[in-house]
C-alpha cells in the first residue's frame, strides 16, 4: 500500500475546474449559466476574466462586481448591492455575507483553517484594504461603514505547538462593531470584541475587548484617548465650516483636473471641455449645496434645473420623492446615504467625501 493515500477530505487550494470551465467565459455569459444553476444573480453584474463564484446557494445583489481572478467559495454566499470586489480576490469560507455598498481591495485573501460554522458577515458600506489576510475559523462579524486597512491580519484561532505540551490552542469568533476604523498593518487576534466607533492605530496587536468610540494602540493596544477628548464633539457651526473647508478644495481638485467651475444665484455650475483624438466632450451640470435640514422651500424648482443636491443635514422622505421624480442625485451628510439615481459629477463628488470619512451607501 502506498504511503501516499487520497486524503479522505479534499482540501483544493483554487478551484481550477471551476476556472477553466466558466472562468474564460464573458461575464454576461457566465451570468447566464449560474442563474441556469439556481443561483440568484441581479441585474448589472459584472464577473471579471478569470473570476468564478462556486457555492450551493448564492445570491447576489445589482450592480455588484468582481474583478479579474477573483475567486469565491463556499457553501452559502450572500452579497449585496453595489459591492465592488477588486482583482486577485480569494474568499473561501462556508458562510460569506456581505452587505450593500461595501468593496473589498485587491488580493485580500480570506480562509485558511475551517470549521463547519466558519463564517465571515461584512456589514453594509464597508471597506476592507489590500494584502489583508482573515481567517474566519470561528465567526467573524464586522459592522457596518467599517474600514480595515492594509495588510491587516484577523485570525480566529491560535494553535501550532500542541496543547498536550501546554502550549494555547484556541478558536474563538471575533466582533468587529460599526464604523470602526482598523489602521494598516493591524492584528486582530481570536476573541477579540472591539466597540462601536472605536480606532486601533497602526501596527498594534488586539486582544480582548475594546471599548467604544476611544482611540487604541501599541503592542498590545492599549486605550490611549477616549470620550469626550476622542472623537471631538462638533457643533453645528463646527460642521458647516468643515464643509465649507471640502467644498473648496474638492472645487480646486476638480479645477486642477480640467472641471471648471463657477457660482450663480448661489448654486455652483462645473463644465468639462475635453478634446481626446477626434472626439470632444461638452458637459456641465449644476449642484446645491444646503448647510442644515433640508427644507421643501430648498428645493430646486425645474426650472432651476439642479442635477445635484448636497445636503448636510437630513433630507425627509417626502423631500427625496419629489428630487427623485424631478431627476436631481442628492448625497445626504449627516446619515451617509445617497439617492440610487446618479450621474458622472455626483458619483466624483461622493467619492471625493470618501477623503474624510464621508461614505455614502445608495438608498
Amino acid at each position: 500500500m502506498s504511503i501516499f493515500q487520497t486524503m479522505l477530505i479534499e482540501k483544493p487550494r483554487i478551484p481550477i475546474k471551476q476556472v477553466v470551465l466558466f472562468g474564460l467565459f464573458p461575464s454576461f455569459l457566465k451570468v447566464w449559466i449560474y442563474r441556469l444553476r439556481g443561483y440568484k444573480i441581479g441585474r448589472r453584474v459584472s464577473i471579471g476574466f478569470l473570476s468564478v463564484i462556486s457555492a450551493r446557494q448564492v445570491e447576489v445583489g445589482h450592480d455588484t462586481k468582481l474583478g479579474f481572478l477573483t475567486i469565491i467559495r463556499g457553501t452559502q454566499v450572500k452579497l449585496g448591492s453595489y459591492i465592488n470586489i477588486g482583482s486577485m480576490v480569494f474568499l473561501d469560507t462556508p458562510y460569506l455575507q456581505i452587505g450593500d455598498g461595501s468593496r473589498i481591495n485587491e488580493q485580500v485573501f480570506v480562509g485558511g483553517l475551517q470549521f463547519p460554522d466558519s463564517k465571515l458577515t461584512l456589514g453594509r458600506n464597508c471597506q476592507i484594504m489590500q494584502m489583508s489576510f482573515i481567517n474566519p475559523a470561528r465567526s467573524i462579524t464586522v459592522g457596518d461603514d467599517t474600514g480595515i486597512g492594509g495588510h491587516c491580519l484577523i485570525f480566529g484561532h491560535t494553535s501550532w505547538l500542541s496543547q498536550f505540551e501546554g502550549y494555547p490552542v484556541d478558536f474563538q469568533p471575533i466582533e468587529i462593531g460599526r464604523s470602526v476604523s482598523l489602521a494598516w498593518r493591524v492584528f486582530v487576534l481570536p476573541g477579540t470584541k472591539i466597540g462601536d466607533g472605536s480606532v486601533v492605530g497602526a501596527n498594534s496587536v488586539v486582544s480582548g475587548t475594546v471599548p467604544p468610540r476611544c482611540l487604541s494602540l501599541g503592542f498590545p493596544a492599549r486605550v490611549v484617548a477616549k470620550e469626550p477628548e476622542f472623537p471631538r464633539k462638533l457643533g453645528d457651526e463646527d460642521k458647516v465650516q468643515i464643509l465649507k473647508n471640502i467644498v473648496k478644495a474638492m472645487i480646486e481638485y476638480f479645477s486642477q483636473s480640467g472641471i471648471s467651475c463657477e457660482e450663480f444665484e448661489g448654486d455652483l455650475n462645473f463644465r468639462i471641455r475635453r478634446t481626446r483624438g477626434l472626439s470632444f466632450t461638452r458637459k456641465s451640470w449644476r449642484m446645491r449645496i444646503i448647510y442644515r435640514n433640508t427644507l421643501k422651500s430648498d428645493l430646486p424648482e425645474p426650472r432651476d434645473k439642479i442635477d445635484i443636491l448636497l445636503s448636510l443635514g437630513k433630507i425627509p422622505e417626502e423631500e427625496r420623492a419629489i428630487l427623485k421624480q424631478d431627476g436631481v442625485m442628492w448625497i445626504e451628510i449627516c446619515r451617509k446615504e445617497q439617492s440610487r439615481y446618479a450621474n458622472s459629477l455626483g458619483d466624483e463628488v461622493s467619492l471625493f467625501l470618501k477623503r474624510y470619512g464621508v461614505r455614502t451607501i445608495r438608498v
